[in-house]
């Protein structure tokens, strides 16, 4: 990875983000985390008694902020 895709700087490290596991590019300018081969793998909508359950999320990118239930598959990693 050369550029950030977010905001175009060549300020890219790699080094494994706060609350992550595994080494990530990560722009020095802006923050943004890149991931590689970013495909989602599943995705929920649980319902409750006409309530939706949402999480918050616990790492970058959108630390903080609430989403549904998924996940992503690492390079390497099966489902299996």
């Amino acid at each position: 990875m050369n550029f950030c895709s977010h905001c175009g700087s060549s300020a890219l490290e790699r080094r494994i983000p706060e609350g992550d596991t595994l080494p990530r590019w990560i722009c020095s300018n802006c923050g943004t985390v890149h991931y590689q081969n970013p495909k989602v793998v599943v995705g929920c909508l649980p319902e409750w008694d006409g309530q939706v359950l949402l999480c918050k999320r616990a790492i970058e990118p959108r630390h903080g902020l609430w989403t549904l239930p998924a996940g992503f598959l690492e390079n390497g990693e099966t489902i299996l």
